[in-house]
């Protein structure tokens, strides 16, 4: 496997937890030259260049304005023109199953499109989408103590990534 994940392994997010699974896994980050915002051309261009050198991309990081959504499309439609036969592995919210009304307002809509879109995509062109929901995760913040181990979200990505059997959508809460 050829990872690429979104987000900075240096901080304690997904991305951390990715790196201590898979040490030889490459990040997007601004920290290593990526702005997965593609709020220019060069950016977008950037990522479509290097997505093709992987067969594995964890979209992990909640990028605004509907980032991770095109992330996933890009990706998607990078590797069908390449003919590369990879795994795209998207992290939602628990926020997702609150509702229209929900205090998080657009994060909520968007994560639930990010689901739809994800669950469309599993399978089409040989290239497998799943969708892990989580509750919160452990970022540091004292009041996040008893959340998610970070590390623990890397090993049931790599669970996802490495079961036999196709695994659409997973969910991971505290």
């Amino acid at each position: 496997m050829k990872i690429l994940c979104s987000g900075n392994p240096d901080h304690k997010t997904i991305a951390n937890g990715i790196k201590q699974v898979y040490p030889e896994a490459d990040f997007a980050s601004r920290t290593t030259g990526y702005d997965l915002r593609f709020w220019n051309k060069g950016s977008e261009h950037h990522f479509r260049k290097q997505i093709v050198n992987y067969n594995v991309f964890i979209n992990a990081s909640f990028v605004c304005k509907w980032g991770q959504h095109q992330l996933l499309e890009v990706t998607h439609e990078m590797w069908s023109k390449s003919n590369i036969h990879g795994y795209i592995v998207n992290i939602g919210s628990t926020s997702e199953l609150f509702g229209i009304d929900s205090k998080f307002g657009n994060y909520t809509a968007q994560k639930r499109a990010l689901q739809t879109l994800s669950l469309m995509y599993n399978n089409k062109s040989n290239i497998k989408s799943s969708h892990i929901v989580l509750g919160g995760f452990n970022n540091g913040d004292p009041a996040h103590a008893n959340w998610l181990p970070v590390k623990t979200i890397a090993e049931t990505i790599k669970y996802v990534l490495e079961h036999t059997a196709n695994i659409p959508i997973i969910g991971l809460d505290n």
